[in-house]
């Protein structure tokens, strides 16, 4: 235990979770940690003339690098100006810590705003620190929401008194990620019968397949059964574009392709939601006469809005080699 200001405890945790780059856009309230920046050269701030800027230039790092990148914008106006590419981010799963400081927690009188509210709706865990001691042990945390399966942003807002008041603080980093999780092997067999009576199947692919590396595993398993493939997203490149049986992308959104998916007996979903559809239509998306195998690392999606026959809770990766 190390007695130090909330703001070095941030540096050291940084460094301590192997980060190089803060992307972000500061101004007055992240004085603080641009004060602390000075005595870590190896940490580099990647100055933008826009938060969107930084927002999307961390998305990109993050998927690029496989690790997560960490952001740093301005109070409520700086994350405000970010939550466009934020929402980006939530929605394709991409692994960021977002930060911003406040004004201090012991003025309440001064226009200060709930930021952790602002941006719950985007973030899998939004937090407020308002004691320096808590540092530590939230940034632990948040790199570890960020980067367990389904992986995606979070959000920490650091008071100035946080920032600033020192307190008896250990440097931890958030555990390796070993988070794959392996099916249930009555669900894979029950999945496998299935899938060799089929006439024609079907196979629909999400970012999380590629966010698992497990697109080899989709094509061996797409050839194996003679699935057409179809992908829910462009977020990621989840299905070899060239490959005979890829058919493009697929949204159930429309009569038309609800109707090009009733001809499939056994569909398939991996690492994606089924279905998100901007508009509205009565009924169900698929035919009574097809059934579903829902395989997931983001269990909460499994059977949320259509009727599953079969639910995997895995990593896609896994699942597909105990499928094949």
């Amino acid at each position: 235990m190390t007695v130090m200001t909330g703001k070095k405890a941030l540096m050291e945790m940084l460094q301590a979770e192997g980060i190089q780059y803060i992307f972000g856009n500061p101004g007055t309230s992240e004085g603080p940690i641009l004060d602390a920046l000075e005595d870590y050269p190896d940490l580099q701030y990647l100055l933008t003339s826009q938060e969107g800027a930084a927002m999307g230039m961390a998305d990109g790092y993050a998927r690029a690098s496989g690790q997560v990148s960490f952001v740093n914008l301005h109070i409520e106006t700086g994350l405000a100006n970010g939550l466009s590419l934020l929402h980006n981010a939530h929605e394709g799963g991409t692994p960021i810590v977002v930060t911003s400081a406040n004004k201090d927690v012991r003025k309440l009188a001064e226009g200060r705003s709930d930021l952790s509210e602002m941006v719950r709706l985007f973030t899998k865990w939004s937090v407020e620190v308002t004691d320096p001691a808590q540092i530590p042990a939230v940034m632990r945390r948040a790199f570890t929401e960020a980067k367990t399966p389904p992986t995606g942003p979070v959000y920490i807002g650091f008071s100035a008194n946080a920032l600033d008041s020192e307190a008896d603080m250990e440097i931890i980093p958030s555990p390796q990620g070993y988070f794959r999780l392996s099916p249930d092997k009555d669900a894979i067999k029950a999945a496998g019968q299935l899938l060799s009576v089929a006439k024609n199947p079907a196979l629909i692919v999400g970012d999380r397949l590629a966010q698992s590396n497990g697109i080899p595993e989709a094509v061996r398993v797409a050839e194996l059964v003679g699935a057409k493939v179809y992908a829910t997203s462009y977020s990621e490149m989840n299905f070899p574009t060239d490959h005979v049986q890829f058919l493009g992308q697929f949204g159930a959104g429309t009569p038309e392709e609800q109707a090009r998916l009733a001809e499939n007996d056994v569909i398939i979903a991996v690492g994606t939601n089924v279905f998100s559809s901007f508009f509205y239509f009565e009924g169900r998306s698929l035919s009574k006469n097809s059934k579903l195998i829902h395989l997931d690392s983001a269990q909460r999606e499994i059977g949320k809005s259509e009727p599953t026959d079969i639910g995997i809770a895995a990593d896609p990766k896994i699942g597909l080699e105990e499928l094949a």
